[in-house]
């Protein structure tokens, strides 16, 4: 997953999204469906995360944080 862009990771998030939503999976493979949205959802957290750090310190002059959620 690592060598993977993150443009390519929300859209392998949304096409689990949509099979999810369509409801033809048994139950097992949409708990596994699930499990794997939930990992992509955490990879996609954390980059969009360390994208938001890099931009913030780029905006401030001695590096600082300027803000936290």
């Amino acid at each position: 997953m690592q060598n993977k862009k993150f443009e390519e990771l929300l859209k392998e998030l949304n096409q689990i999204v949509e099979a999810l939503e369509k409801g033809d999976l048994s139950l097992e493979e949409s708990v596994e469906k699930y499990q794997q949205g939930l990992v992509i959802s955490a990879e996609c957290k954390k980059r969009l995360e360390d994208a938001k750090e890099v931009v913030v310190k780029k905006m401030t002059p001695n590096g600082e944080v300027p803000f936290q959620e």
